[in-house]
C-alpha cells in the first residue's frame, strides 16, 4: 500500500488536471445513466401507454401527477415525442463523448508526466550513486529499470488514473439507476458481485508474482545483449557467435515463457468475469420477466434495467483488467523504488564545505579498505605527496594500486583511516570541489558518442575553440584530428570506436589538460597501447604532469625513473618507499619487480 501511495502522491503537483478529469468523469457517468435510463420512457411512455416511469413510491409521491401528464402528452404527438427523445439521447452521447475526451486526455497527461518525472528522477539518482553500486550492479539491470520498468509503470498509471477512477463512478450511476427502477431486482442481480471479488484478487496476486519474474528475465536478456554488443570484438575474435546465439536463445525462451504465464492469467480474467456476469443477467431476466408478467414491473422498466445491468458489467470487467495491470506494474514499481531508496556509499557530509585549491600535500593516514568485510584490499597505508611531486605506484597485480588512487577522488571511502588534502579530511568537503581539482586518465578510455570537440571540452561549455585546440596540441592529438574530414566536429562513435587506441587515449589526455587540475591520476594509461602509440601518448603525459601532483600507476621504466617517490605495494600494504636508485640498492620487492617486469617491459618497448 505504501508504494501505491508514493505513486499516487506524484500526481499532487497536477491535482487541478486530476480534478478536471474527475469532474468530467462524474458528469459522464451521470449522462451514461441518463442515456440508459431513457430507454424506459421510450418503451413505456411512447408505446406502452403507461406512466412512462417506474419509480419508488417516495419519488412518485414527490412528482405528483407529472408522470401521468407527460404520458398523456406522449399519446397526442407520438412522432414529435419520438423525435425529441432520439435527439435528446444523441445530445447526451455527444456530451458524454466530449467529457470523455477531456477526461482521457487529462488523465493521460498526468500519467505520462509521472512517467517522465520518474524516469528523470531515476537517471539523476543514478548519477548520485557511488562507484561501488556500478561495480556490483550489471549495466543491463540499471538500463532495464530506467526504461522498461518505467514504461510498464507508465502504462499501468494510465489505467490507474483513468479507469480506476472513472469506472467506479460509472458503476455508482448505473447501480443507482437499477435501484430506482426496482431495488429488489437490483439486489438480486448484484448478488454475484462479492463472488467476482475473489477471482479479481487471485488474478491480481498471480499477475504481481509473474510480473516480477518477467522483469527479472527481461533484465537478464538486456544484460546479455549489452555485454555481447559492447564486447563484440572479443566474441568475433574467439569465434563465439554460435555460443552467444545459444545463450541468447535460452534467455529469450525464458522471457517468452514468463510472458506466456502472464498472458494465461490475462486470458482467464475475461471468461471468468463474463461467466459471473452471465449469472447475474440470467437471474435478472428470469425474475424481471416474472415481475413484468405479474404486473409489478413495466416492459420499459425491464428493458431499461437490462440495459443498465449489461452496461454495469463492462466497468466491472475493465476494473478486473486494471487490477491485473496495476499488480503487474507493482513488480516494476517495487524495483524502481528499490533503486531510488538505495543510498550512495559515498555521500557528502551535512554542512560539507568547498575544498580550497591544494597548496601543500595529499596524505593517507592509516588507511584500510575492503570491498567486502572479510577481504581487505588495503591495510595500514600511510603516505604523503607534496604539491608538484610525481608519485609512481608499482606492485604485482592485485596489490591494490587502483584501489589506492580511487580513494583520492572519493570513488570509495576508507573503512578506517583518512585521506587528507592540506590537513583537511576529504570526507568533510563537497564532492564537486574535490573532484574539480583532479584529472584522471585510465587504461580503459571512456569517450562519448559525440564530436571530438565536445569530448575534449566535456563539461566545459565556457571553453573557447582556441583552448580546445591548444589542449589537443599538448596531447599530441591535433595532427590526426585536423586530418579528419570534419576535424574537431567528427563524431567518434560509441566509446570512440572510430578512433585507434592511441587516438582515443590522446583525446582523453586533452580532456584532462583542458580541465587543468592540480592533481593528476594516471592509472596505467599507456599499458594497452602499441610501442609507437605509447611513445606519443607518454610524451603528451609528460607535458601534462609538469607542475602537478601526479599519482601514476606505472609500468614504464622512464616514468618511474622520473618519479620523486616510488610506492611499492604488496598485498595491500606499502612495503617500500623511495627513489629508483635507493629501492634497487635495498634488493627487496622493488628490485625483484624491476628485474622480472619493469626492465623486461622497457626492453620490449
Amino acid at each position: 500500500m505504501s508504494i501505491y501511495l508514493r505513486l499516487i502522491k506524484r500526481a499532487r503537483p497536477h491535482r487541478w488536471r486530476v480534478a478536471l478529469a474527475l469532474g468530467c468523469a462524474v458528469l459522464a457517468s451521470v449522462l451514461n445513466a441518463v442515456s440508459v435510463g431513457s430507454l424506459q420512457p421510450v418503451f413505456d411512455g411512447l408505446f406502452g401507454y403507461g406512466a412512462g416511469l417506474s419509480l419508488p413510491p417516495a419519488i412518485t409521491g414527490l412528482l405528483g401527477d407529472v408522470p401521468a401528464r407527460v404520458a398523456a402528452y406522449a399519446q397526442t404527438d407520438k412522432l414529435g415525442v419520438l423525435t425529441f427523445v432520439v435527439a435528446f439521447v444523441l445530445v447526451v452521447f455527444i456530451l458524454k463523448g466530449a467529457l470523455s475526451i477531456v477526461d482521457a486526455y487529462q488523465m493521460k497527461w498526468v500519467a505520462e508526466r509521472i512517467q517522465a518525472d520518474l524516469r528523470q528522477e531515476i537517471y539523476f539518482h543514478i548519477h548520485d550513486m557511488s562507484l561501488a553500486y556500478f561495480t556490483r550492479t550489471p549495466t543491463g539491470e540499471i538500463m532495464t529499470r530506467t526504461t522498461n520498468d518505467v514504461t510498464l509503470v507508465g502504462a499501468s498509471v494510465t489505467d490507474l488514473f483513468r479507469n480506476a477512477f472513472r469506472e467506479p463512478l460509472n458503476m455508482v450511476g448505473l447501480i443507482g439507476l437499477l435501484l430506482i427502477i426496482n431495488w429488489k431486482l437490483a439486489l438480486l442481480s448484484l448478488v454475484v458481485f462479492p463472488a467476482a471479488l475473489y477471482p479479481i484478487v487471485q488474478f491480481g496476486r498471480k499477475m504481481r508474482k509473474r510480473g516480477g519474474q518477467y522483469l527479472q528475465r527481461y533484465t537478464e536478456l538486456t544484460t546479455l545483449l549489452q555485454e555481447t554488443i559492447s564486447g563484440i570484438r572479443i566474441v568475433k575474435a574467439f569465434a563465439m557467435e554460435a555460443y552467444e546465439r545459444d545463450r541468447f536463445r535460452a534467455h529469450n525462451e525464458r522471457l517468452f515463457r514468463a510472458l506466456m504465464r502472464i498472458s494465461l492469467v490475462d486470458c482467464l480474467t475475461h471468461p471468468v468475469m463474463e461467466t459471473l456476469g452471465a449469472v447475474g443477467v440470467v437471474l435478472a431476466v428470469w425474475v424481471g420477466g416474472y415481475l413484468v408478467i405479474s404486473g409489478e414491473l413495466t416492459a420499459g422498466g425491464f428493458v431499461a434495467f437490462l440495459g443498465a445491468l449489461g452496461s454495469l458489467y463492462q466497468p466491472i470487467k475493465r476494473l478486473s483488467q486494471v487490477n491485473n495491470n496495476v499488480q503487474q506494474c507493482m513488480a516494476g514499481l517495487t524495483r524502481i523504488y528499490e533503486l531510488l531508496d538505495t543510498r550512495p556509499d559515498v555521500a557528502e557530509a551535512p554542512g560539507a564545505k568547498a575544498l580550497p585549491a591544494i597548496r601543500d600535500r595529499i596524505e593517507f593516514v592509516g588507511v584500510h579498505f575492503a570491498y567486502d568485510a572479510d577481504q581487505p584490499v588495503l591495510a595500514e597505508v600511510s603516505l604523503a605527496a607534496k604539491m608538484g611531486e610525481l608519485v609512481a605506484i608499482v606492485g604485482p597485480s592485485g596489490a591494490g594500486k587502483t584501489t589506492l588512487v580511487n580513494l583520492i577522488p572519493r570513488f570509495y571511502d576508507p573503512t578506517r583511516g583518512a585521506v587528507l588534502i592540506d590537513g583537511v579530511d576529504i570526507r568533510g568537503v563537497t564532492l564537486h570541489s574535490l573532484r574539480a581539482q583532479m584529472g584522471i586518465v585510465t587504461q580503459e578510455t571512456i569517450l562519448f558518442d559525440d564530436t571530438i570537440y565536445n569530448n575534449i571540452a566535456y563539461g566545459r561549455s565556457d571553453i573557447s575553440a582556441v583552448r580546445v585546440e591548444a589542449a589537443a596540441r599538448l596531447a599530441n592529438a591535433h595532427e590526426f584530428v585536423a586530418a579528419l574530414p570534419d576535424g574537431y566536429q567528427t563524431r567518434i562513435g560509441e566509446r570512440g570506436v572510430r578512433l585507434s587506441g592511441g587516438q582515443r587515449q590522446r583525446i582523453a589526455i586533452a580532456r584532462a589538460i583542458l580541465k587543468d587540475p592540480p592533481i593528476l591520476i594516471l592509472d596505467e594509461a599507456t599499458s594497452s597501447l602499441d610501442a609507437e602509440s605509447e611513445r606519443v601518448v607518454q610524451e603528451a603525459l609528460d607535458r601534462v604532469m609538469e607542475r602537478r601532483t601526479a599519482f601514476v600507476i606505472a609500468h614504464r621504466l622512464s616514468t618511474i625513473l622520473r618519479a620523486d617517490k616510488i610506492l611499492v605495494l604488496k598485498d595491500g600494504t606499502i612495503v617500500e618507499t623511495g627513489t629508483h636508485a635507493s629501492l634497487l640498492a635495498r634488493q627487496g620487492v622493488y628490485a625483484q619487480l624491476y628485474e622480472t617486469q619493469l626492465k623486461a617491459a622497457e626492453v620490449v618497448a
